[in-house]
């Protein structure tokens, strides 16, 4: 998840559902046989929209099952914060997935934005732990 530092807007790719209804999701991808999360989070999102992410870090595992064309899928999901490298990527409104010929736009959804859904269910959770685990400073017991 990448999370805008001036808003705290998420960066989400807008998909369609196969009845044509819009949902977010965060970037990324599926982990090839043999290769790490972490491996795939960083070649997601150089394939996915040509950007280097810096200070990658596991949020949280989330289990998804639904429905999805008539059948019943199951993913598990990695869910990982980090921050782009290029800081002025920050400032594109509006990208689209390599890989998907330009059917897929990559936004920033404002925070608390309620439709379209944003998924996996619990993601907006992991998100707000996250930077919510970012802002705390934490007291070290007397020695």
């Amino acid at each position: 998840m990448i999370q805008r530092p001036r808003d705290g807007a998420l960066l989400v790719s807008e998909e369609a559902d196969p009845s044509g209804a819009l949902f977010h999701r965060p970037l990324g991808g599926h982990v090839e046989f043999g290769e790490y999360a972490l491996d795939t989070v960083h070649r997601e999102f150089h394939e996915e929209i040509g950007q280097a992410i810096i200070g990658v870090r596991l949020a949280g595992v989330l289990e998804n099952i639904f429905e999805w064309n008539g059948a019943t899928e199951h993913e598990i999901v990695f869910i990982f914060t980090a921050a782009l490298a290029d800081e002025s990527a920050y400032e594109i409104p509006e990208q689209v997935i390599r890989d998907t010929h330009g059917k897929t736009r990559v936004i920033w959804r404002p925070p608390g934005a309620a439709s379209p859904p944003l998924y996996p269910v619990g993601v907006a959770d992991v998100a707000a732990g996250a930077i919510m685990g970012a802002n705390q400073t934490h007291d070290l017991p007397p020695s």
